[in-house]
């Protein structure tokens, strides 16, 4: 079957099956109507006949949109493609009609095509047809007002550019979260830390086996971790056949250690017995467990991992890639910017460690060593967007992210009678002023401190609780840090709190409002 009807035959099949979307409601890409919420019903309607693959290509994205995104942003995507269709009466996405949009729509419009453009880049990232080479670097060398939401909006790409500081944490705070609640599989969890801790390719996350995971001992008799890269892109390399050694962190050691005995165990039911350690160590990280059915036998294992094709039982980019986006679909991670959920993507962690670098001072040469970069002619890519610089947090502009950045993950509870466990006096929760701020409703072990529980989903903050004597010393100690000349890393450092504490603080302001509403309802029933 050749490519263009293989994939008119996939279309068709994408089109009768039913597509979850973020909020649980099921829809059929097919139909010209999608239910994503209660609220929010989309018309896919177009102004105007289109370009057939400019049609799948864009039904395709929108669906990883619905998937993963909210349904007012994915409906606002829908809005702004039919409003490019029938401002310029295109049936493709072309550079030329881009141009005469922006052109047509003056500044104070501009923010229409703003909004699109996270869309489009996205649209060429997922790989989908309709959407050109061409166009996605005519989008992304344009820097274009936004419809700025106060200070939320900071400047670069919330969709497809680099992750700010706040966003990574916030990934991670929910990443941590899901695996242990079993929301996300261990395995796709690996793959976002090792994405997210490496900025390394996907194709050579793939080809890590056990060897690569080195453990040494430090010179102050401490441990130290790395990670033996398999190199990709050079001319004339094998598989495998070049690394570059990475410093890890150990949790990162950790989680890819307890991915790799899976595999090996997987690897040992295959073939009936216990494998050596030595080939024990060549088994992948990341398991193709697909053609686990092919092997029977050591012998077999062994012309599997040495022979002509040594990458086959390797997981395929493609399994990856399916892997993230089902970290995608559960993430309930949101970004400061614009309160949406945050769209992952691997290109976006290597945009975020080469940003991150460039505002570190490294140069290019520097920047394309630790990116696996054998010249600097690709650099600029990963360091032209620098977002992070946009956003500074402070007493004015916390308060105006926090409903954004959705950050503290509790439930909200008017006393400590109605917690989880209130009934024990060991559960309460107190500040640095030693005044009871809510109740752990974990019945574990925990040592993080009050701090950490403005983060978590088991903390349970008290509606009347003295959340801004913690707020009030959290921004005491940022100004202590700025006036002794800290680093701007040791400055930020607890920004993802900050957001966490004045959300907690709005959503108890809130809460009180509304108490005092019913409350007074209730008074002039009785009157």
């Amino acid at each position: 079957m050749n490519p263009a009807n293989q994939n008119r035959v996939q279309r068709r099949a994408a089109a009768d099956s039913l597509v979850l979307s973020k909020d649980g409601y099921k829809f059929k890409p097919s139909d010209s109507h999608w239910q994503l919420n209660k609220d929010v019903r989309i018309s896919l309607v177009l102004p105007g006949p289109i370009d057939a693959a400019t049609e799948a290509g864009f039904r395709s994205t929108l669906i990883r949109y619905a998937e993963e995104a909210s349904a007012r942003h994915t409906s606002n995507m829908v809005t702004m493609f039919r409003r490019y269709l029938r401002d310029t009466g295109a049936t493709h996405v072309t550079e030329t009609d881009l141009i005469n949009w922006r052109a047509n729509l003056g500044i104070d419009k501009q923010w229409r095509l703003g909004a699109l453009k996270g869309f489009l880049l996205a649209w060429y990232d997922y790989g989908f047809e309709g959407m050109s080479k061409e166009v996605s670097d005519l989008l992304e060398g344009w820097r274009i007002a936004g419809n700025e939401k106060g200070a939320a909006v900071a400047g670069g790409c919330p969709e497809t550019g680099p992750f700010t500081d706040l966003e990574m944490e916030a990934l991670f705070n929910w990443a941590n979260q899901a695996v242990v609640q079993g929301e996300v599989a261990f395995e796709d969890y690996a793959y976002l830390l090792a994405l997210a801790m490496t900025a390394r390719r996907p194709v050579q996350i793939a080809a890590l086996r056990g060897r690569d995971l080195v453990e040494e001992s430090s010179k102050g008799g401490g441990k130290l971790y790395r990670l033996d890269v398999p190199r990709a892109k050079q001319r004339g390399s094998k598989f495998r056949g070049a690394f570059r050694s990475l410093p890890i962190l150990e949790d990162l050691y950790l989680v890819l250690r307890s991915l790799h005995r899976q595999s090996v165990a997987a690897i040992s039911a295959a073939v009936g017995q216990v494998l050596d350690p030595e080939l024990a160590n060549e088994v992948p990280i990341f398991l193709n467990r697909g053609r686990l059915g092919n092997i029977t036998e050591v012998e077999e294992l062994r012309a599997f991992l040495f022979g002509d094709t040594p990458d086959v039982l390797h997981a395929t980019t493609s399994s990856l890639a399916i892997s993230l986006q089902r970290c995608g679909k559960a993430s309930l991670a949101r970004s400061e910017r614009t309160g949406e959920f945050i769209r992952l993507s691997a290109n976006r962690f290597r945009h975020t460690r080469g940003t991150k670098l460039r505002r570190e001072g490294f140069g290019a040469l520097v920047i394309a060593e630790l990116l696996d970069h054998s010249d600097t002619q690709n650099v600029s890519v990963y360091t032209k967007n620098t977002a992070q610089e946009a956003v500074i947090i402070d007493r004015h502009i916390g308060a105006q992210l926090a409903p954004f950045a959705q950050a503290c993950l509790g439930r909200l509870v008017r006393s400590e009678r109605e917690a989880i466990r209130g009934d024990d006096p060991r559960s309460r929760v107190p500040n640095s002023r030693q005044n009871a701020v809510g109740t752990c409703g974990n019945y574990g072990f925990c040592a993080s401190g009050f701090r950490a529980c403005y983060t978590c989903y088991h903390f349970q903050p008290w509606m009347h609780g003295p959340h801004r004597e913690v707020l009030e010393d959290l921004y005491a100690e940022k100004d202590r840090a700025r006036d002794a000349g800290c680093p701007d890393v040791i400055v930020n450092a607890n920004d993802q709190l900050i957001l966490a504490v004045e959300h907690c603080v709005q959503i108890c302001d809130e809460a009180k409002a509304l108490e005092a509403v019913d409350s007074g309802m209730m008074a002039s029933d009785h009157g």
